[in-house]
Formats: structure tokens, C-alpha cells, sequence
């Protein structure tokens, strides 16, 4: 990395994960998925085609369908290598080569004019982009062009110019060190939960995502006083309207458990997990007993849900069930068989606030609408949203959704052969995908999502080795994390440009490609029902289900929508 030049510069420690200033090119080694600096790589880790390295053989290139740009000669920067007599990289320099007579060659060749060319625009004099800052092991050692009487990069060089300007090596753990003096917070490992000692306040801030800072801490500072329980909901739409009214309604046999634990002093938090989700939704903290609510005891059920509490909701997320059970082993789930509240020992509702407070927050409710600006990124745990009584949405699958990506030379293949890939580095983020999940697909040249697809099977390597090669004989595909899918609900496209689409996918960072959560993912697919009239037909198909109609059609679409049950 080098740094801004000049005498009056601060030198800052910095990552090149952070300097927003870099990653404005695809890395070469990570398309052949053999970069090994991950998070630290001063290049771009994403398949983005406007954003692509140049092709070493320039306007020469014959390699059909290369995905490098390519510009023309005349365009090319001059090699100040090659202009002193001498170039190592031969014809494969990136630089052009400009062939000159013997008399126009310099006597003595001066090569230290090469080492600021990457620095240089095409004068020689314009500075091509601001230098990011410098990294942890700035002016650590002295600089060799120093020593030999002058350096190129003059006030501009990372190293030493005299033993004056000599720093000590950082240490692990002192300030300077490789997480940046900004105080960057390590990226959560899988082993984050190895010592369930740890529970500071600080620790219990937990993750966040697109700007939403922290949240809400956590209101338990002392699990071992604490109750906690978790709590199945029939649909997620339940548990944004209860973050709106702030209560909840159970059953009289939980709601005897939980006044008992409220009446001895004890602050009682609640887990909330939507039914056939595999994700734990969110957390919140119950501020009243549960009091009978004799409207809502239903004639005849055998324990209704009428006792209402209040709460305050303090985190909402999508905390995995596979991460949630590898953090707390003893966690009872409730489910329809057993019972739809369960109670939890102090260590396993502490290790489950842990690894729910280390979660990214998300949203219980994405409109599909535009009617109503979404809330700000800092006020997601603030300004709840839930449906409004008249809205539909269009039914999907509980739990995350994904978007895959293809261009105008792979979309073809990926709807004949009713398969979408994703490169191997991509294999994690698409493990929650599961037969049912909801898929869409965009095309990164013609800037279009297409939906609604559903996923036949989870994400397998290799399905089909040869997919999306060029090679005939290939034993890999270049996108090897791949899904069988097939057409949910035939649909147009919708822009990239698209207001509400953007309205939707806001949080996401690093481009559209990657997973949903369950609010994105239904707001998606309702938009895109709306834009074909297919919600016209759901919203007249429920009507007559609720009137209790006997000659109910299902909705004229590509593949019929999942029987909604009469209510």
C-alpha cells in the first residue's frame, strides 16, 4: 500500500479492507480462486464485468469471449521499462511498447523512472489516484533508494528516509497492530462461541449490517437473575406486528411460567422463532405480566392464546438454527408435537443472546409498496414497520431467499439447463438454501432481476461439471456451487433502477448478488407479482377461500402458489 505524499501528512494506520479508496478492480488470483489475502486483498472479490482487470493481450486479445477489458494501444500507458531499452515482462507487459531508433535511446539506462509509473498519469506529472494510507508496518525499515543516494517516491515512500524517521515492529496486541488504530472489531470467526465465559458488555453489541451501527444492547447483564424462554410464531408477519404493538399472546400454561418468573424481580427475555424457518428471529424483553384477554379466548379451542404481555423488542435478526444449536447444545426447540413455548437453563439462554447479539440485524418487514420511506439504517430497532391490514403479500417459503447472478452469455445456460452457479468462495454463503427456498436471478450486463424461482435441491458442487465452460472435457465448473431451480412464477423483469427495488435491497453492500433475508425476499417476490397482475388473481383466490367458496380456482400462473388453508 503506499499514502498520500506530502510533508504536512498524517500517516494513519489502516487495513486495506477499510480504505475505501481501493478495490476498484476484480483481483486476477481470486477469478482463478487462488487469492490468499481474503479480507486484506487490496482488490475487488466480486464477479463484476464494469469492473475488470485488463487483458494482458490488449486490442490484440483472440480468446473468444474474454471477460478481461480490453482497450486500445493508443489508449495504453508507454513503458518507461521498455523506453530506457529494457523491459522483463517482454509482450506481456500491461504498459505499450513504443519501438524506437538507437540514437533515440538513452546512453545509461535509468530504471528508477519505472517505479513511478503506477503513480503517474499519462504526462508523467498528473497523479492517476490518491494514494491510500499507509499499513501497519510504515517507516519499520529503512528504504534502499534512500541509501543510495536518492528515492523516487521522496516524502511518499513507506520506508525509512534516516534513522530519525525509524519506527519500532508492531507487536500482536499493541496499538498499530493489524486491526487498524480506528479500533476496527475482528471479524467473527467460527469459533466465536469457544469461551462462553466472555460476557462483557461490550461483546453482547454484536454485529450489525448497512450502517445500523450496533442496535440496542442487551438489557441482561447478569444471565444467572434472568429467565429465558422461546416462543414458535405461525408466520413472520406475527412477530413485525408484535415489534409495532409491542405484546404478544400465549397460552395460559406459559404464561403461568413466565408470571412466575416475572414476579420474583427476574428480567424475563423472550426468543422468537417463526415455525419451518430454521432461523431464530429476534429477542424481546417482557415489561408486564401476562394478563387474560378474555376476546381472544376462542370457544371451544382448547387452550387459546389469550394472555397478552408486553414487550420491548431489543434485536431482530436471522440467526441460523445450525449456528444457534452449535452455540447452545442443551437448546430445547418448540414445535408443534411438543409445546410452542419452551423454557431454557441460564447457560443456554446466555449462549443463545450471544450468538444472537453477534448477528447482523435485519428487518421483519421490507414493503413492496414505495408508499412509505424505509427506515433509517440507524433506526431499524426504532422505527418498526409491519403490514397493513389490507396488504397481501405473495406467499414464500419461510426463511432466507438468494440471488444468483449470470450475464448476457450465461443466462441462456442457466435457464436451458435449469441450473445457477456461484463461485467456490460463495459455498457458505449459500448453505441455507434448502428445496423450497425462493431464488431470483440477476443479470449483471443488462442490470435486470428475473423471478420467481424456487430451489429444487440445496447448493452442491458440481452438479454439472461442465456448466458455464468452455471446455468441453472440464472436471470443474468455474461456478462449481450450484442449484437445480425451476420457474415459480413467470414474471418480467424489473430494472436495477427501480425505486422500490432499491427501497428493498438498501442494506446490501458489495453489489445484488448473495442471500436475502425473509422481509427482502417477500417483498421481492411481491413486487415482482405485482408487476405481472398475478397478485389480482392471489388477492381474489384468498377472498374466496376466507368467503368459504367451494368453486375456488387457483390462480392462472406458471406453477400454482402453495394451497392456502381456509381461515
Amino acid at each position: 500500500p503506499f499514502f498520500a505524499p506530502g510533508k504536512g501528512a498524517e500517516p494513519q494506520v489502516t487495513s486495506a479492507k477499510n480504505d475505501p479508496r481501493l478495490r476498484t478492480v476484480v483481483c486476477r488470483h481470486w477469478l482463478r480462486d487462488l487469492c490468499m489475502k481474503g479480507a486484506a486483498c487490496e482488490f475487488l472479490h466480486q464477479y463484476d464485468l464494469s469492473k475488470m482487470p485488463l487483458c494482458r493481450h490488449g486490442d490484440k486479445c483472440k480468446i473468444k469471449d474474454c471477460p478481461f477489458r480490453h482497450i486500445s494501444e493508443a489508449d495504453r500507458l508507454e513503458c518507461v521499462f521498455y523506453s530506457q531499452g529494457f523491459c522483463i515482462h517482454g509482450p506481456y507487459c500491461r504498459y505499450k511498447h513504443v519501438r524506437r531508433e538507437r540514437e533515440d535511446l538513452p546512453v545509461v539506462a535509468d530504471f528508477t523512472l519505472g517505479l513511478s509509473q503506477m503513480q503517474a498519469g499519462k504526462d508523467g506529472i498528473t497523479p492517476r489516484r490518491p494514494a491510500p494510507k499507509p499499513n501497519e508496518f510504515y517507516k519499520i525499515s529503512l528504504c534502499k533508494h534512500y541509501l543510495q543516494g536518492e528515492c523516487p517516491f521522496g516524502d511518499g515512500c513507506h520506508f525509512a528516509h534516516g534513522e530519525h524517521e525509524l519506527r519500532k515492529f508492531p507487536k500482536k496486541g499493541e496499538e498499530g497492530n493489524a486491526e487498524g488504530d480506528d479500533g476496527d472489531v475482528a471479524e467473527l470467526s467460527e469459533n466465536m462461541f469457544g469461551n462462553q465465559e466472555s460476557t462483557t458488555v461490550d461483546y453482547y453489541r454484536g454485529g450489525s449490517v448497512g450502517g445500523a451501527e450496533d442496535g440496542k444492547p442487551t438489557p441482561i447483564l447478569e444471565p444467572e437473575n434472568a429467565a429465558f424462554f422461546i416462543c414458535r410464531a405461525a408466520m413472520q408477519r406475527d412477530l413485525a406486528i408484535s415489534t409495532v404493538r409491542g405484546e404478544w399472546y400465549v397460552q395460559r400454561k406459559h404464561a403461568e411460567r413466565m408470571n412466575s418468573e416475572f414476579h420474583k424481580g427476574k428480567q424475563v427475555m423472550i426468543f422468537f422463532h417463526v415455525s419451518d424457518s430454521n432461523h431464530i428471529q429476534g429477542a424481546a424483553l417482557m415489561t408486564s405480566m401476562a394478563s387474560y384477554q378474555e376476546a381472544m379466548d376462542m370457544t371451544g379451542e382448547k387452550d387459546s392464546f389469550c394472555y397478552r404481555l408486553k414487550c420491548e423488542w431489543y434485536r431482530t435478526t436471522e440467526l441460523p438454527l445450525s449456528t444457534a444449536l452449535k452455540a447452545a447444545p442443551n437448546l430445547i426447540l418448540p414445535t408443534l408435537q411438543t409445546q410452542l413455548c419452551e423454557d431454557m437453563t441460564c447457560e443456554t439462554g446466555e449462549a443463545v443472546m450471544k450468538a444472537l447479539w453477534n448477528s447482523p440485524i435485519v428487518t421483519l418487514y421490507e414493503s413492496a409498496t414505495g408508499e412509505k420511506e424505509p427506515p433509517k439504517s440507524d433506526a431499524l430497532l426504532i422505527d418498526f414497520r409491519c403490514q397493513s391490514p389490507h396488504e397481501m403479500a405473495w406467499p414464500v417459503m419461510p426463511g432466507p431467499g438468494f440471488i444468483f447472478g449470470c450475464n448476457a452469455q450465461t443466462m441462456d445456460e442457466c435457464l436451458g439447463r435449469g441450473i445457477f452457479g456461484l463461485p467456490s468462495h460463495m459455498k457458505h454463503a449459500a448453505a441455507g438454501i434448502r428445496p423450497g427456498s425462493s431464488i431470483f436471478l440477476f443479470n449483471v450486463t443488462d442490470r435486470l432481476l428475473f423471478g420467481i424461482f424456487e430451489a429444487v435441491t440445496p447448493a452442491i458442487m458440481n452438479i454439472e461439471p461442465r456448466a458455464f465452460s468452455k471446455n468441453p472435457k472440464a472436471t470443474t465448473s468455474p461456478f462449481p456451487v450450484q442449484i437445480r431451480v425451476r420457474v415459480s412464477l413467470e414474471c418480467p423483469p424489473v430494472e436495477d433502477t427501480d425505486p422500490i427495488l432499491n427501497d428493498i435491497l438498501r442494506t446490501r453492500v458489495g453489489g445484488r448478488i448473495g442471500p436475502l433475508s425473509h422481509a427482502q425476499t417477500e417483498a421481492l417476490a411481491t413486487l415482482l407479482a405485482v408487476q405481472c397482475g398475478a397478485m389480482d388473481f392471489m388477492t381474489e383466490y384468498s377472498a374466496q377461500l376466507k368467503a368459504g367458496s367451494r368453486n375456488t380456482q387457483i390462480p392462472p400462473i406458471a406453477m400454482p402458489p402453495k394451497k392456502l388453508k381456509p381461515q
